[in-house]
């Protein structure tokens, strides 16, 4: 009976330990909005990381993104924006008009800019990618 009862504790306790690790990964790895290179898609803030002294990186989960776009006026598959503190607005190109993700990624092609780009250096109204975004 005892050669039994070892087994199955064993395989018992190797069966919590997999539910564990499954649970854990299932509540720290979201699935996060990415952006056209595969970079996790950044929600606004002001928060600043203590570490680094920086903003502090946000990336949107997918199951969120409905609600910040319709909480953000901002439209529904929007991945690119600027942000006003932790407001997220629509890039705006050189003549001063929103860009929607698509119509962004009609600009990048159409002036040969970086892919991403959501801020131009506008000169004679022809956009150029920033170097430093």
């Amino acid at each position: 009976m005892k050669s039994i009862q070892l087994p199955l504790l064993l395989t018992s306790i190797l069966g919590l330990t997999a539910c564990i690790d499954l649970g854990a990964r299932f509540m720290y790895e979201q699935d996060d909005l990415e952006t056209d290179s595969g970079n996790a898609v950044g929600m606004c803030t002001t928060e600043i990381n203590p570490a680094t002294d920086r903003l502090l990186f946000s990336p949107l989960p997918k199951s969120w993104a409905k609600g910040y776009w319709d909480r953000n006026n901002l439209p529904k598959g929007m991945l690119y924006f600027t942000c006003d503190g932790s407001t997220p607005l629509l890039p705006k190109g050189c003549q001063g008009n929103s860009l929607t993700t698509p119509q962004l990624r009609r600009y990048w092609k159409k002036h040969d800019l970086m892919v991403g780009s959501v801020e131009f250096d506008c000169h004679n109204g022809i956009p150029k990618s920033y170097k430093n975004h």
